[in-house]
């Protein structure tokens, strides 16, 4: 028997209403984010059906032990295939859960993929869309921000790798305007420890707009680790003793990127000084970056 059983039956009751033959196109992180969608509207009208899970990398993230832990079945192997799509479902336990409640449950989940389906078909664009609602109830607008905008961008420019030679100009105000936009927008006051390694990455990305080095690949790096405290500060129904394994996870990775952002940066730094010799400009524009970012803070504070 389940310990949570209302939350089993959810799980299994979306299965069956979203994807009851297990075809490919309804797969983990479709099920993981209308979960979550349902849990959120859910408590909006007083049920909380416990959802074990935390912000993550991609947007809300179920936290598996917990989670196999109240239903009674994991997610690999239970509710999904090797493959990553959800199984084939016919039966759904409902036991114990009063009548009136499993309705609301199943009328809630109608609701919302109903958003997403003409009757049985998917629309075009469900999966962006639906990760894009659960992204809209993140609890910080710099996660909306860097994640669904700011890599997003970088990920288009990554398919049109000839655009930096003809557009590169409108790419780097685009680039720098993202971020100032997060400069201000870091949320300071719950995420403290990161900060300094924030604004380290901050110099070193500024550095590659000028250097035109592709920011992808430290992009995604600084997201790992500002991820890696997120889902220790955000997170619901999960047991205190994952989340202080989850600190300390965090409080060991934070030097390993420290040092990898301060040797990124001295590298950019130094190819940027060989670029401006061979073009004879003023060294003092090496300086010019670090003090408009701090200017760009001043006058325009950070939301917190």
């Amino acid at each position: 028997m389940a310990k949570n059983p209302l939350l089993k039956y959810s799980v299994e009751v979306l299965l069956v209403e979203a994807n009851p033959a297990g075809e490919p196109f309804f797969r983990k992180t479709h099920l993981y984010k209308t979960l979550f969608l349902l849990h959120q509207n859910l408590l909006g009208q007083g049920i909380d059906i416990g959802l074990p899970y935390c912000w993550y990398l991609h947007g809300p993230l179920i936290e598996a032990i917990t989670f196999e832990e109240q239903t009674g079945t994991p997610l690999d192997g239970g509710y999904l295939q090797p493959d990553g799509a959800t199984v084939p479902l016919r039966h759904v336990h409902d036991e114990e859960l009063m009548t009136g409640e499993k309705q609301v449950v199943l009328q809630e989940i109608r609701k919302i993929l109903r958003k997403y389906r003409s009757g049985t078909r998917w629309e075009e664009g469900y999966g962006s869309r639906l990760v894009g609602d659960a992204y809209k109830l993140a609890p910080f607008r710099y996660q909306r921000t860097f994640k669904r905008e700011y890599l997003d961008y970088l990920v288009s420019l990554s398919g049109e790798p000839r655009v930096y030679d003809y557009a590169y100009g409108r790419i780097s105000s685009n680039i720098l305007r993202y971020l100032d936009t997060l400069i201000k927008q870091f949320p300071e006051n719950e995420m403290s420890e990161l900060l300094d390694t924030y604004l380290a990455w901050d110099d070193t990305a500024r550095l590659f707009v000028e250097t035109r080095d592709p920011l992808d690949a430290l992009s995604n790096r600084y997201w790992e680790i500002f991820c890696s405290l997120l889902r220790v500060r955000k997170n619901e129904n999960v047991p205190e003793e994952i989340v202080e394994r989850w600190e300390r996870s965090f409080a060991q990775e934070l030097p390993l990127y420290d040092r990898e952002f301060e040797t990124t940066h001295d590298e950019a730094l130094g190819r940027l000084e060989q670029d401006t010799q061979s073009r004879d400009i003023d060294p003092i524009v090496l300086r010019l970056m670090a003090y408009a970012r701090d200017e760009c803070v001043r006058a325009r504070p950070r939301e917190m």
